[in-house]
C-alpha cells in the first residue's frame, strides 16, 4: 500500500486507520490450497472457496434463473 502524504501533513492520511477489509476478498483468499507438489506455492481452488464463504448450498454466483415455462 502506498501512501501519498500531502505536503508532509499527517492527517492527509488519518483515514488509513479506519479501513476494514473487503469481506468478498477474504472469502478469495480462502480458497487458496498448498500446491499438491508441495514446493511451498499455493493454487486457488473454487470449491474450497465457497466451502470457507459458507456458500456450499447456494446457487453459483453469476448462475442464470430458468425461465418459467408456464403460459398464461
Amino acid at each position: 500500500m502506498r501512501l501519498l502524504i500531502n505536503g508532509g501533513d499527517w492527517n492527509s492520511v488519518a483515514y488509513i486507520s479506519e479501513l476494514q477489509r473487503n469481506k468478498y476478498t477474504e472469502m478469495f483468499f480462502g480458497g487458496y490450497k498448498d500446491h499438491p507438489d508441495g514446493d511451498g506455492s499455493m493454487v486457488w481452488d473454487y470449491n474450497l472457496a465457497r466451502k470457507n464463504a459458507q456458500l456450499n448450498n447456494k446457487k453459483k454466483v453469476g448462475s442464470l434463473k430458468k425461465k418459467s415455462r408456464r403460459k398464461k
